[in-house]
Order: C-alpha cells, then sequence, then structure tokens
C-alpha cells in the first residue's frame, strides 16, 4: 500500500507554484514595457531623421520674383504677411496647399501654379504676377500703380512707361493686393486697357485721352 501525500506539503507546492507563475507574468509585462519603449523611440528617431533630411528653409526657395525685388526681399515679404513657417517639409503632402497659401497673401501674386520638388530636394514655387497697367496721381503727391484688372499694388512700384491718371485722386482705402475701389480708377483702368494711351484725365464732361504717339481723344463718362 503506496503511502499518502501530506495535505501541507501539497498546499505548499501549490503556493510555491502560483507564486513561480505570477513572477514569470510580472518580469514577462516588464519585458513587454521595456521593448516597447524601446520600439517606440527606434520609431520617434526614424521619422525624425527624414523630417531633418527634407526640411527645407522658406528662404531658400526658388521661385520667379516681381519687377523691383530680389528674390531674398521677396520670400521674406511672402513670409510676413503670411506668417509661414521658417521651414516646410519637401515631402509634406500639404505643402501645396500651405505654400498656395502663403504667396497668394501677397500683393504681387496673381496665381499660385503649383510647386515641384527635384531628386536633389530644390523645391520650386511656380507663380504668375499681376501686370502694372496704369499709374494714379494721388491727393498725397504720391503715384500709385494698379495692375490690368485695378489691384492695387504696393507702394513704390515702378510707373515708368505706364499711361498716368491726372489726379489728383483720393488716397486707396484698400491695401495693396485688392481692388482700388475709386470710380476714376476703375474707368480709367479700362479706358487704358482699350486704347494705347500715355495720360488720362477727367474734364467736365468726359475724358481727355492723350495716345502713346502724341494725339488727343475724347470721350463721354
Amino acid at each position: 500500500m503506496k503511502p499518502g501525500r501530506n495535505p501541507k506539503e501539497s498546499a505548499g507546492g501549490g503556493r510555491v507554484l502560483r507564486w513561480a507563475v505570477a513572477v514569470g507574468l510580472t518580469l514577462a509585462a516588464v519585458a513587454g514595457v521595456v521593448w516597447g519603449v524601446a520600439r517606440i523611440g527606434d520609431l520617434a528617431r526614424s521619422r525624425v531623421g527624414p523630417r531633418d533630411r527634407y526640411a527645407v528653409r522658406f528662404a531658400d526657395l526658388a521661385c520667379d520674383v516681381p519687377p523691383g525685388l530680389t528674390r531674398d526681399t521677396f520670400l521674406a515679404e511672402v513670409r510676413y504677411v503670411s506668417n509661414a513657417p521658417e521651414t516646410v517639409q519637401a515631402l509634406d503632402p500639404e505643402l501645396p496647399r500651405t505654400l498656395g497659401a502663403a504667396f497668394a497673401a501677397h500683393p504681387w501674386v496673381a496665381a499660385f501654379d503649383g510647386v515641384t520638388v527635384s531628386p536633389e530636394g530644390e523645391v520650386r514655387v511656380r507663380l504668375r504676377f499681376r501686370t502694372p497697367g496704369l499709374a494714379v496721381e494721388t491727393a498725397d503727391g504720391r503715384v500709385r500703380v494698379v495692375d490690368v484688372g485695378g489691384v492695387l499694388l504696393p507702394t513704390g512700384t515702378a510707373a515708368d512707361g505706364l499711361p498716368v491718371l491726372v489726379g489728383p485722386v483720393a488716397v486707396p482705402g484698400s491695401p495693396a493686393g485688392r481692388a482700388w475701389e475709386d470710380p476714376a480708377v476703375r474707368r480709367a483702368v479700362r479706358l487704358a486697357e482699350a486704347h494705347r494711351l500715355r495720360r488720362i484725365e477727367r474734364t467736365a464732361g468726359g475724358w481727355r485721352l492723350t495716345t502713346a504717339d502724341g494725339k488727343t481723344l475724347t470721350v463721354g463718362e
């Protein structure tokens, strides 16, 4: 007859087994946490690297520039008026939207036509600029320029060779990049578009126009 097992020994063995299992599970959980933290760190580093690699300074963007401005000055003005970031990511899928909004804020920009990234990482912005169409003498003694659509261009835009609306016209209330809503300016823009003019002058009954070859025309309102 086989001797029976001591109940106390069986209970003790069960406690040891449960303790061993609990310790094993705890160690496994700790190891999992450590691995997870290390993995997250590896992923973070792998993502930071490409971000740094493809970061492009706004000041280094390639683009054409409006007349009278250098590229450095133009890009600095774009950043200022749009509050654009100091750097952009060349591989950011939102890059066209970001740069489109930034450049559209500049009064010289008529249209943003997209952006390309070269294999070397150069970011080139394609733009269309406003075409100066008329110089306007204002009541404060200055000359301001509007484009062929009547949009006010920045102060200091060269008026050489443009037809001149002889003033004085009230100082524009709108900022550069917006349409100059003065009726005389709007009418003069249309006249300048229809004729090759040197000078436009408002009269009591209409407009006196001097053409590029020196001839004088009179038109009604």
